[in-house]
Protein backbone atom coordinates (compact mmCIF):
# COMPACT_ATOMS: atom_id res chain seq x y z
CA UNK A 1 0.00 0.00 0.00
CA UNK A 2 1.34 3.49 -0.83
CA UNK A 3 1.81 6.23 1.74
CA UNK A 4 -1.39 8.05 0.85
CA UNK A 5 -3.24 4.75 1.29
CA UNK A 6 -1.78 4.29 4.76
CA UNK A 7 -2.83 7.79 5.74
CA UNK A 8 -6.31 7.50 4.26
CA UNK A 9 -6.95 4.11 5.88
CA UNK A 10 -5.81 5.25 9.31
CA UNK A 11 -7.85 8.47 9.17
CA UNK A 12 -10.91 6.53 7.99
CA UNK A 13 -10.45 3.93 10.73
CA UNK A 14 -10.49 6.61 13.41
CA UNK A 15 -14.04 7.61 12.46
CA UNK A 16 -15.28 4.03 12.79
CA UNK A 17 -13.86 3.11 16.19
CA UNK A 18 -15.74 3.02 19.44
CA UNK A 19 -14.42 5.19 22.23
CA UNK A 20 -14.13 8.53 20.50
CA UNK A 21 -17.81 9.41 20.72
CA UNK A 22 -18.22 12.55 22.81
CA UNK A 23 -20.27 11.64 25.91
CA UNK A 24 -23.28 13.68 26.91
CA UNK A 25 -22.35 16.11 29.65
CA UNK A 26 -25.52 15.85 31.74
CA UNK A 27 -24.85 14.39 35.15
CA UNK A 28 -21.10 14.14 34.70
CA UNK A 29 -20.10 17.35 36.45
CA UNK A 30 -19.68 16.07 40.00
CA UNK A 31 -16.44 17.61 41.20
CA UNK A 32 -13.72 15.06 41.81
CA UNK A 33 -10.18 14.80 43.06
CA UNK A 34 -7.66 13.26 40.68
CA UNK A 35 -4.14 12.22 41.65
CA UNK A 36 -1.70 12.15 38.73
CA UNK A 37 1.60 10.24 38.55
CA UNK A 38 3.95 10.09 35.59
CA UNK A 39 7.58 9.41 34.90
CA UNK A 40 9.56 12.60 35.32
CA UNK A 41 10.77 13.25 31.81
CA UNK A 42 9.61 15.99 29.45
CA UNK A 43 7.96 13.48 27.12
CA UNK A 44 5.88 12.09 29.98
CA UNK A 45 5.01 15.22 32.00
CA UNK A 46 4.35 17.85 29.33
CA UNK A 47 1.75 15.84 27.33
CA UNK A 48 -0.37 15.46 30.50
CA UNK A 49 -0.56 19.19 31.24
CA UNK A 50 -3.44 20.06 28.86
CA UNK A 51 -5.51 17.25 30.41
CA UNK A 52 -4.71 18.50 33.92
CA UNK A 53 -5.66 22.02 32.83
CA UNK A 54 -8.95 20.82 31.38
CA UNK A 55 -9.85 18.84 34.51
CA UNK A 56 -9.03 21.85 36.69
CA UNK A 57 -11.06 24.15 34.43
CA UNK A 58 -14.04 21.84 34.86
CA UNK A 59 -13.88 22.30 38.63
CA UNK A 60 -11.97 19.20 39.63
CA UNK A 61 -9.09 19.11 42.05
CA UNK A 62 -5.89 17.80 40.45
CA UNK A 63 -2.88 16.85 42.54
CA UNK A 64 0.31 15.78 40.79
CA UNK A 65 3.17 13.80 42.29
CA UNK A 66 6.34 15.44 41.01
CA UNK A 67 9.72 16.91 41.86
CA UNK A 68 10.85 20.53 42.08
CA UNK A 69 11.86 20.56 38.41
CA UNK A 70 8.27 20.36 37.14
CA UNK A 71 6.43 22.01 40.03
CA UNK A 72 6.09 25.41 38.36
CA UNK A 73 4.61 24.22 35.05
CA UNK A 74 2.22 21.93 36.92
CA UNK A 75 1.03 24.84 39.07
CA UNK A 76 0.55 27.00 35.98
CA UNK A 77 -2.13 24.66 34.60
CA UNK A 78 -4.14 24.70 37.83
CA UNK A 79 -2.86 21.47 39.39
CA UNK A 80 -1.29 21.13 42.86
CA UNK A 81 2.25 19.73 42.94
CA UNK A 82 2.84 17.09 45.61
CA UNK A 83 6.60 17.33 45.87
CA UNK A 84 8.83 14.32 46.35
CA UNK A 85 12.53 13.64 45.87
CA UNK A 86 13.65 10.92 43.50
CA UNK A 87 16.28 8.38 44.41
CA UNK A 88 19.48 9.56 42.66
CA UNK A 89 20.65 7.50 39.71
CA UNK A 90 24.21 6.32 40.22
CA UNK A 91 26.99 7.23 37.82
CA UNK A 92 27.35 3.55 36.91
CA UNK A 93 23.70 3.35 35.82
CA UNK A 94 24.02 6.62 33.89
CA UNK A 95 26.88 5.08 31.95
CA UNK A 96 24.83 1.92 31.32
CA UNK A 97 21.99 4.10 30.00
CA UNK A 98 24.39 5.93 27.70
CA UNK A 99 25.75 2.66 26.33
CA UNK A 100 22.53 0.67 26.24
CA UNK A 101 19.81 3.09 25.23
CA UNK A 102 20.70 3.09 21.54
CA UNK A 103 21.45 -0.65 21.41
CA UNK A 104 18.97 -3.24 20.04
CA UNK A 105 16.80 -4.98 22.61
CA UNK A 106 18.72 -8.23 22.20
CA UNK A 107 22.10 -6.52 22.73
CA UNK A 108 23.87 -7.38 26.04
CA UNK A 109 24.35 -3.64 26.72
CA UNK A 110 20.59 -3.07 26.49
CA UNK A 111 19.91 -6.02 28.80
CA UNK A 112 22.41 -4.75 31.36
CA UNK A 113 20.80 -1.32 31.27
CA UNK A 114 17.30 -2.74 31.71
CA UNK A 115 18.36 -4.91 34.66
CA UNK A 116 19.91 -1.96 36.45
CA UNK A 117 16.96 0.29 35.66
CA UNK A 118 14.54 -2.30 37.06
CA UNK A 119 16.39 -2.39 40.36
CA UNK A 120 16.56 1.40 40.51
CA UNK A 121 12.88 1.80 39.55
CA UNK A 122 11.66 -0.60 42.22
CA UNK A 123 13.79 1.03 44.94
CA UNK A 124 12.68 4.48 43.78
CA UNK A 125 9.02 3.47 43.83
CA UNK A 126 9.33 2.23 47.40
CA UNK A 127 10.92 5.51 48.51
CA UNK A 128 8.40 7.70 46.67
CA UNK A 129 5.48 5.76 48.11
CA UNK A 130 6.72 6.51 51.61
CA UNK A 131 6.86 10.23 50.73
CA UNK A 132 3.35 10.62 49.29
CA UNK A 133 1.47 8.01 51.31
CA UNK A 134 0.47 10.31 54.20
CA UNK A 135 -0.72 13.11 51.91
CA UNK A 136 -2.99 10.85 49.89
CA UNK A 137 -4.38 9.08 52.94
CA UNK A 138 -5.52 12.50 54.16
CA UNK A 139 -6.57 13.63 50.65
CA UNK A 140 -8.01 10.47 49.13
CA UNK A 141 -8.63 11.00 45.40
CA UNK A 142 -11.63 9.72 43.49
CA UNK A 143 -9.26 8.26 40.92
CA UNK A 144 -5.56 8.05 40.18
CA UNK A 145 -4.30 8.71 36.66
CA UNK A 146 -0.97 6.98 36.29
CA UNK A 147 1.61 6.64 33.57
CA UNK A 148 1.91 2.95 32.75
CA UNK A 149 5.69 3.27 33.18
CA UNK A 150 5.27 4.78 36.67
CA UNK A 151 3.81 2.00 38.81
CA UNK A 152 3.70 4.15 41.95
CA UNK A 153 0.25 5.34 40.85
CA UNK A 154 -1.07 1.82 40.38
CA UNK A 155 0.21 0.76 43.81
CA UNK A 156 -1.29 3.83 45.49
CA UNK A 157 -4.67 3.23 43.82
CA UNK A 158 -4.65 -0.32 45.18
CA UNK A 159 -3.63 0.85 48.65
CA UNK A 160 -6.33 3.54 48.76
CA UNK A 161 -8.94 1.36 47.03
CA UNK A 162 -9.75 3.98 44.40
CA UNK A 163 -10.24 3.80 40.65
CA UNK A 164 -7.14 3.64 38.48
CA UNK A 165 -7.00 5.15 35.00
CA UNK A 166 -3.93 4.57 32.89
CA UNK A 167 -2.43 7.41 30.88
CA UNK A 168 0.28 6.99 28.28
CA UNK A 169 2.15 9.39 26.04
CA UNK A 170 2.95 6.66 23.54
CA UNK A 171 1.44 3.73 21.64
CA UNK A 172 -1.17 1.38 23.06
CA UNK A 173 -0.14 -2.27 23.07
CA UNK A 174 -1.78 -3.90 20.06
CA UNK A 175 -3.23 -7.38 20.65
CA UNK A 176 -1.29 -7.80 23.90
CA UNK A 177 2.07 -7.25 22.19
CA UNK A 178 4.40 -4.63 23.64
CA UNK A 179 6.68 -3.71 20.79
CA UNK A 180 6.69 -3.00 17.07
CA UNK A 181 9.98 -3.25 15.21
CA UNK A 182 10.01 -2.40 11.51
CA UNK A 183 6.28 -3.05 11.34
CA UNK A 184 6.37 -6.41 13.14
CA UNK A 185 4.69 -6.68 16.56
CA UNK A 186 6.61 -8.78 19.06
CA UNK A 187 7.40 -9.32 22.72
CA UNK A 188 11.20 -9.46 23.07
CA UNK A 189 12.61 -11.68 25.81
CA UNK A 190 13.77 -8.63 27.73
CA UNK A 191 10.16 -7.40 27.99
CA UNK A 192 8.95 -10.81 29.19
CA UNK A 193 11.71 -10.81 31.82
CA UNK A 194 10.79 -7.27 32.91
CA UNK A 195 7.14 -8.27 33.30
CA UNK A 196 7.96 -11.28 35.48
CA UNK A 197 10.08 -9.18 37.84
CA UNK A 198 7.42 -6.48 37.87
CA UNK A 199 4.81 -9.11 38.80
CA UNK A 200 6.99 -10.17 41.70
CA UNK A 201 7.52 -6.61 42.92
CA UNK A 202 3.83 -5.68 42.67
CA UNK A 203 2.80 -8.82 44.53
CA UNK A 204 4.44 -7.37 47.66
CA UNK A 205 1.80 -4.62 47.48
CA UNK A 206 -1.13 -7.00 46.98
CA UNK A 207 -1.31 -6.74 43.18
CA UNK A 208 -1.23 -10.35 42.04
CA UNK A 209 -2.50 -10.29 38.45
CA UNK A 210 0.11 -11.63 35.99
CA UNK A 211 1.46 -9.90 32.89
CA UNK A 212 1.95 -6.52 34.57
CA UNK A 213 3.91 -5.00 31.72
CA UNK A 214 0.88 -5.36 29.42
CA UNK A 215 -1.68 -4.40 32.06
CA UNK A 216 -4.48 -2.06 30.99
CA UNK A 217 -7.29 -0.53 33.03
CA UNK A 218 -10.98 -0.23 32.23
CA UNK A 219 -10.15 3.24 30.92
CA UNK A 220 -6.84 4.07 29.24
CA UNK A 221 -6.08 7.57 27.97
CA UNK A 222 -3.47 7.74 25.22
CA UNK A 223 -2.03 11.19 24.63
CA UNK A 224 -1.62 10.62 20.91
CA UNK A 225 -4.05 10.74 17.98
CA UNK A 226 -5.69 7.47 16.98
CA UNK A 227 -4.53 8.24 13.45
CA UNK A 228 -0.93 7.88 14.60
CA UNK A 229 -1.55 4.65 16.52
CA UNK A 230 -0.63 1.58 14.48
CA UNK A 231 -3.62 -0.79 14.03
CA UNK A 232 -5.76 2.04 15.39
CA UNK A 233 -9.07 0.37 14.45
CA UNK A 234 -8.34 -2.63 16.73
CA UNK A 235 -8.82 -0.83 20.07
CA UNK A 236 -12.16 -0.93 21.89
CA UNK A 237 -14.01 1.53 24.10
CA UNK A 238 -11.53 1.08 26.96
CA UNK A 239 -9.05 3.15 24.96
CA UNK A 240 -9.37 6.89 24.41
CA UNK A 241 -6.92 8.52 21.99
CA UNK A 242 -7.20 12.18 22.89
CA UNK A 243 -5.07 13.39 20.02
CA UNK A 244 -3.83 16.98 20.09
CA UNK A 245 -2.19 17.70 23.44
CA UNK A 246 0.14 20.55 22.62
CA UNK A 247 -1.37 23.67 24.15
CA UNK A 248 0.64 23.84 27.35
CA UNK A 249 1.73 27.30 28.55
CA UNK A 250 5.17 28.71 27.88
CA UNK A 251 6.94 32.02 28.43
CA UNK A 252 7.88 33.73 25.13
CA UNK A 253 11.64 34.16 24.97
CA UNK A 254 12.75 33.30 21.43
CA UNK A 255 13.42 35.73 18.57
CA UNK A 256 13.54 34.65 14.94
CA UNK A 257 17.00 35.55 13.63
CA UNK A 258 16.82 33.46 10.46
CA UNK A 259 16.71 36.42 8.04
CA UNK A 260 14.52 34.38 5.70
CA UNK A 261 16.64 31.22 5.77
CA UNK A 262 14.88 27.89 6.51
CA UNK A 263 14.88 27.29 10.26
CA UNK A 264 15.97 23.82 11.36
CA UNK A 265 15.23 22.86 14.97
CA UNK A 266 17.66 20.23 16.28
CA UNK A 267 16.82 18.53 19.59
CA UNK A 268 17.91 15.47 21.53
CA UNK A 269 16.58 12.96 24.00
CA UNK A 270 15.34 13.69 27.53
CA UNK A 271 15.51 10.72 29.88
CA UNK A 272 14.79 11.92 33.41
CA UNK A 273 14.75 15.47 34.71
CA UNK A 274 17.52 14.71 37.21
CA UNK A 275 19.68 12.52 34.97
CA UNK A 276 22.06 14.07 32.46
CA UNK A 277 23.51 11.78 29.80
CA UNK A 278 26.30 13.05 27.55
CA UNK A 279 24.93 13.27 24.00
CA UNK A 280 27.42 15.87 22.80
CA UNK A 281 28.46 13.50 19.97
CA UNK A 282 24.92 13.69 18.63
CA UNK A 283 24.78 17.50 18.56
CA UNK A 284 28.35 17.80 17.28
CA UNK A 285 27.42 15.60 14.33
CA UNK A 286 24.78 18.08 13.14
CA UNK A 287 27.04 21.05 13.71
CA UNK A 288 29.66 19.46 11.48
CA UNK A 289 27.12 18.40 8.84
CA UNK A 290 25.21 21.69 8.53
CA UNK A 291 27.91 24.26 9.25
CA UNK A 292 27.98 27.09 6.72
CA UNK A 293 24.91 25.91 4.77
CA UNK A 294 22.04 28.31 3.93
CA UNK A 295 19.93 27.27 6.92
CA UNK A 296 19.42 28.78 10.36
CA UNK A 297 19.93 25.92 12.83
CA UNK A 298 18.60 26.10 16.39
CA UNK A 299 20.48 23.64 18.58
CA UNK A 300 18.06 22.96 21.43
CA UNK A 301 20.18 21.43 24.14
CA UNK A 302 18.48 22.54 27.35
CA UNK A 303 20.73 22.53 30.39
CA UNK A 304 23.18 19.95 29.07
CA UNK A 305 26.82 20.86 28.77
CA UNK A 306 28.06 21.75 25.30
CA UNK A 307 31.55 23.21 25.03
CA UNK A 308 32.33 24.32 21.51
CA UNK A 309 32.08 27.41 19.36
CA UNK A 310 29.13 27.37 16.97
CA UNK A 311 29.19 28.33 13.28
CA UNK A 312 27.46 31.59 12.34
CA UNK A 313 24.38 29.77 11.04
CA UNK A 314 23.77 28.11 14.45
CA UNK A 315 22.28 29.35 17.70
CA UNK A 316 22.05 27.57 21.06
CA UNK A 317 18.64 27.25 22.71
CA UNK A 318 18.54 26.35 26.38
CA UNK A 319 15.19 27.64 27.63
CA UNK A 320 12.73 28.55 24.87
CA UNK A 321 9.85 26.13 24.34
CA UNK A 322 9.79 24.20 21.08
CA UNK A 323 6.14 25.24 20.81
CA UNK A 324 7.37 28.81 20.36
CA UNK A 325 10.02 27.92 17.75
CA UNK A 326 8.14 25.34 15.65
CA UNK A 327 5.76 27.79 13.92
CA UNK A 328 8.86 29.31 12.29
CA UNK A 329 10.49 25.97 11.54
CA UNK A 330 10.91 24.24 8.18
CA UNK A 331 12.38 20.97 9.50
CA UNK A 332 12.66 19.27 12.88
CA UNK A 333 15.67 17.02 13.47
CA UNK A 334 15.09 14.88 16.54
CA UNK A 335 15.63 11.51 18.22
CA UNK A 336 12.19 10.18 17.31
CA UNK A 337 10.59 10.67 20.71
CA UNK A 338 6.81 10.61 20.57
CA UNK A 339 6.20 14.10 21.93
CA UNK A 340 8.96 15.73 19.88
CA UNK A 341 7.78 14.06 16.69
CA UNK A 342 4.11 14.89 17.23
CA UNK A 343 4.90 18.48 18.21
CA UNK A 344 6.58 18.91 14.84
CA UNK A 345 3.74 17.35 12.84
CA UNK A 346 1.14 19.27 14.83
CA UNK A 347 2.88 22.46 13.68
CA UNK A 348 3.10 21.30 10.07
CA UNK A 349 6.83 20.53 10.28
CA UNK A 350 8.32 17.35 8.74
CA UNK A 351 10.61 15.35 11.03
CA UNK A 352 14.05 13.91 10.32
CA UNK A 353 14.38 11.28 13.03
CA UNK A 354 17.59 9.65 14.26
CA UNK A 355 16.27 7.20 16.88
CA UNK A 356 18.40 6.94 20.01
CA UNK A 357 16.49 3.99 21.45
CA UNK A 358 14.32 1.10 20.26
CA UNK A 359 11.23 2.90 21.57
CA UNK A 360 12.12 5.97 19.54
CA UNK A 361 12.65 3.80 16.49
CA UNK A 362 9.09 2.53 16.89
CA UNK A 363 7.84 6.12 16.67
CA UNK A 364 10.15 7.00 13.79
CA UNK A 365 9.02 3.94 11.85
CA UNK A 366 5.38 4.95 12.24
CA UNK A 367 6.02 8.53 11.14
CA UNK A 368 7.95 7.35 8.10
CA UNK A 369 5.30 4.72 7.37
CA UNK A 370 2.72 7.50 7.11
CA UNK A 371 5.01 9.61 4.94
CA UNK A 372 5.41 12.31 7.58
CA UNK A 373 9.18 12.21 7.93
CA UNK A 374 12.39 10.29 7.36
CA UNK A 375 14.28 8.08 9.81
CA UNK A 376 18.00 7.48 9.66
CA UNK A 377 19.80 4.81 11.64
CA UNK A 378 22.81 5.80 13.73
CA UNK A 379 24.57 2.80 12.17
CA UNK A 380 24.48 4.32 8.69
CA UNK A 381 24.84 8.01 9.52
CA UNK A 382 27.42 10.15 7.80
CA UNK A 383 27.81 13.89 7.41
CA UNK A 384 27.02 13.58 3.71
CA UNK A 385 23.88 11.56 4.40
CA UNK A 386 22.64 14.22 6.81
CA UNK A 387 23.32 17.05 4.36
CA UNK A 388 21.64 15.26 1.44
CA UNK A 389 18.62 14.19 3.47
CA UNK A 390 18.05 17.67 4.86
CA UNK A 391 18.28 19.20 1.40
CA UNK A 392 15.90 16.63 -0.10
CA UNK A 393 13.33 17.02 2.67
CA UNK A 394 13.28 20.80 2.46
CA UNK A 395 12.51 20.58 -1.26
CA UNK A 396 9.92 17.77 -1.02
CA UNK A 397 6.52 19.43 -1.51
CA UNK A 398 4.63 16.12 -1.34
CA UNK A 399 6.15 15.46 2.11
CA UNK A 400 5.05 18.90 3.26
CA UNK A 401 1.54 18.32 1.90
CA UNK A 402 1.18 15.04 3.83
CA UNK A 403 2.37 16.68 7.03
CA UNK A 404 -0.11 19.53 6.54
CA UNK A 405 -2.92 17.04 6.04
CA UNK A 406 -2.05 15.18 9.23
CA UNK A 407 -1.68 18.46 11.09
CA UNK A 408 -5.26 19.31 10.17
CA UNK A 409 -6.43 15.87 11.30
CA UNK A 410 -4.68 16.30 14.65
CA UNK A 411 -6.27 19.68 15.23
CA UNK A 412 -9.75 18.24 14.61
CA UNK A 413 -9.24 15.58 17.29
CA UNK A 414 -11.01 15.71 20.63
CA UNK A 415 -7.96 16.67 22.66
CA UNK A 416 -8.05 17.25 26.40
CA UNK A 417 -11.77 18.04 26.37
CA UNK A 418 -12.56 14.59 24.96
CA UNK A 419 -10.33 12.86 27.52
CA UNK A 420 -11.83 14.82 30.43
CA UNK A 421 -15.35 13.93 29.34
CA UNK A 422 -14.43 10.28 29.01
CA UNK A 423 -12.95 10.30 32.52
CA UNK A 424 -16.04 11.99 33.97
CA UNK A 425 -18.34 9.58 32.18
CA UNK A 426 -16.36 6.57 33.35
CA UNK A 427 -16.51 7.60 37.01
CA UNK A 428 -20.21 8.44 36.71
CA UNK A 429 -20.82 4.93 35.38
CA UNK A 430 -18.79 3.49 38.28
CA UNK A 431 -21.02 5.36 40.75
CA UNK A 432 -24.20 3.82 39.39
Amino acid sequence: MDIQGWLANDIRASTLCAGEETPKEEGYMKHRHFGVFTQLGNGHVYPTLPLCAELAKRGHRVTYGTNEHYARVISEVGAEPVIFKNRPISEDIKEEIRLGLAAPVDDPRFKTMMKSMRSHSFADTTELLSQVDAFYKENVPDAILYDRYHILGRILAKRLDVRAIQISATFAYYNGVAFRRNGVCEDPDIIVEWSKELDSFLSTYGITSPGSYWHVENLNIHLIPREFQHHGDWFDERFCFMGAHLNRPFRPMWTDRSNGRPVILISGISTFSDTKIDYSWYFNMFVEALSGLPYHCVLSIGEDEFARDLPSNFELNRHASHLEILPYTALSICHGGMSTTLEAIYNGVPALMIPLSEWCDEVAYRAEELGLGVRLSTDTLSLETIRNTVSDMLQDTSLQNRVNEMRDVFKRSGGAELAAKRIEAYLADCDR
